[in-house]
């Protein structure tokens, strides 16, 4: 009897880590700051245990909110076969469905934006 494939392991493995890149991301219970980035009058937020991380977490939200370029690609990912087959998610959920869509709004565009766009943060 076979109980548990490969395959589940690995899909196990990867749900696992995309909860923890949410719970980081979303600063965790005990997230001392409050980081905020502003873009065409909009105020984005994100918590972190130190203000950096909160800064980080800020662009992230922006990333999957209004980044133009992260827009374009989740349009062009969901008329693809892997957004199709996905079930059209919304913006938020496609970075949990698509490891590039993740890497552009984790790695890219928050390193961007953080490096670009002067997010600040208060700390407790």
């Amino acid at each position: 009897m076979k109980l548990i494939g490969a395959g589940s392991i690995f899909t196990l493995t990867l749900a696992g880590g995309i909860l923890l890149m949410v719970s980081i991301g979303c600063g965790g219970s005990d997230a001392g700051c409050v980081g905020s980035v502003t873009y065409q009058g909009k105020s984005f937020e994100g918590k972190g245990k130190s203000a950096d991380e909160a800064k980080n977490n800020a662009c992230n939200v922006y990333c999957r909110e209004a980044d133009p370029e992260y827009d374009a690609r989740y349009r062009i990912w969901l008329d693809s076969s892997k957004g199709k087959a996905a079930g059209s998610p919304s913006k938020q959920e496609a970075i949990f469905r698509d490891k590039e869509l993740m890497l552009y709004v984790t790695e890219t565009c928050a390193k961007k934006c953080v490096s670009t766009m002067d997010p600040s943060a208060v700390c407790k």
